[in-house]
């Protein structure tokens, strides 16, 4: 299965046990907002979370999916 890395930006402060549904993701905060950065199967969870962050209220500042990493094998 291929996975893709997300960073999502969101005004407010988001706190960590909002993500906990969602395995491995980690929230910094930002001069007036919080950053995600979160491994993702699929679109589907893209959207299960971006649907638990607008259920609290935060709003959307940015969504990026980050270009894939290659892994060099050793």
């Amino acid at each position: 299965m291929s996975r893709s890395v997300y960073e999502i930006r969101a005004v407010g402060e988001v706190p960590p046990d909002l993500l906990d549904d969602f395995e491995g993701a980690t929230v910094s905060k930002d001069p007036g907002g919080s950053t995600i950065h979160v491994v993702l199967g699929d679109e589907a969870e893209l959207h299960g979370l971006l649907a638990a962050l607008s259920r609290e209220g935060y709003a959307l500042v940015d969504v990026r999916r980050e270009p894939p990493v290659e892994l060099e094998n050793d």
